[in-house]
């Protein structure tokens, strides 16, 4: 089965101020993909994102949605035209329309009775068929989201772009509205672009992730492929924490304070390198023999279902792993080390 491709950039420049240049080769949205923008602030993902809605234009490239060119050589086609919904971060309500009439706002054909129909179905699908009289300060954070949503999807667009849509609530609200939003958005097949500069909300939400830095895209995949697959240091301690750790390169051996790991072409490699460990790859044991790895844990901090132990080790570095809390050593602990190959990364 081939994907159509709802959304695609396609060589773009665009220029924002003189030391400041967004540059994207290729960007790609299959249909009903849900696909994360990230990056740290001022990469250029929220200006990415403004491009594909309209609201800016880019100095060079190709822009389609669908079969249809709205950006690209002598053409232009304005955000109001191109049949997008937006979200943005401060959910932009208007506080002076009920929800009912927030919703119809969007829908630009049929009489008050079709508009009116046709809000008032998408509102029942996304739960809020008991607010349509409510007004917007009336309101919880996760219900204004939930109608900003509601807003967007009313004309059946065909992407929803979101500019950190979840970046105003608390935390415990944030979670159970965001897997709110995922399922009505799978539920719906919408394709969706979302910025993001959470790692953990563009792995909890997307199909694809594209990372940017500095105005481009360092790396694109699922959120597997960046954890797991880093393609240089940016993307891995971006994704997750990481230590960094010396290690002595000898005969395909990496030798650490954390062990001893196996590592194919190391004749390319100087006598030192660098090896970044996620916190996770350390797995910890009670220790027994002289001969092993180890470090002394200095501080615990159970955070609920894992605990982080920073553990001081011979050299005097401090080191951090991640263990089940239930496995969490004590304090003063002497613990063996021995570590999983596949989060360790050399650059």
């Amino acid at each position: 089965m081939v994907m159509m491709n709802t959304l695609q950039l396609t060589n773009i420049l665009h220029r924002n101020s003189e030391d400041f240049v967004v540059k994207i080769d290729r960007l790609d949205l299959a249909s009903g993909d849900i696909v994360c923008l990230l990056g740290p602030s001022g990469c250029g993902k929220s200006t990415t994102l403004r491009l594909a809605a309209g609201l800016e234009m880019p100095d060079a490239g190709q822009i389609k949605i669908g079969d249809r060119q709205v950006a690209g050589g002598s053409s232009f086609v304005p955000a109001e035209d191109r049949n997008v919904g937006l979200v943005f971060q401060d959910y932009a309500l208007f506080p002076h329309l009920n929800v009912l009439d927030n919703v119809m706002f969007g829908l630009r054909s049929g009489d008050r009775t079709e508009k009116e129909n046709a809000a008032v179905a998408i509102l029942r699908q996304l739960g809020l068929a008991d607010y349509v009289a409510k007004f917007p300060h009336e309101l919880s954070g996760g219900e204004q989201q939930r109608v900003a949503l509601a807003r967007a999807m009313a004309p059946n667009p065909s992407v929803i772009l979101m500019d950190e849509p979840f970046s105003g609530l608390d935390t415990v609200l944030r979670n159970h509205v965001r897997d709110e939003t995922l399922r009505i958005l799978k539920s719906q097949n919408t394709t969706t672009l979302l910025v993001t500069h959470d790692p953990e909300e563009a792995m909890r939400m997307a199909d694809q992730i594209i990372l940017m830095k500095d105005g481009e895209v360092v790396q694109q995949g699922t959120p597997a492929e960046l954890y797991s697959q880093p393609k240089n240091e940016f993307v891995a301690s971006f994704l997750g924490d990481v230590n960094k750790v010396p290690a002595k390169v000898e005969e395909g051996i990496l030798v650490s304070e954390l062990g001893q790991i196996a590592w194919p072409d190391t004749h390319n490699l100087q006598a030192t390198a660098d090896i970044l460990v996620r916190p996770e790859a350390i797995r910890l044991s009670p220790f027994k023999d002289e001969g092993e790895s180890f470090g002394m844990v200095e501080t615990t901090r159970n955070l609920g279902p894992f605990s982080i132990i920073d553990l001081r080790m011979p050299s005097g570095a401090l080191v951090t792993a991640r263990a089940a809390s239930i496995l969490t050593p004590e304090v003063g602990e002497k613990c063996a080390i021995s570590l999983d190959r596949k989060q360790i990364f050399l650059f």
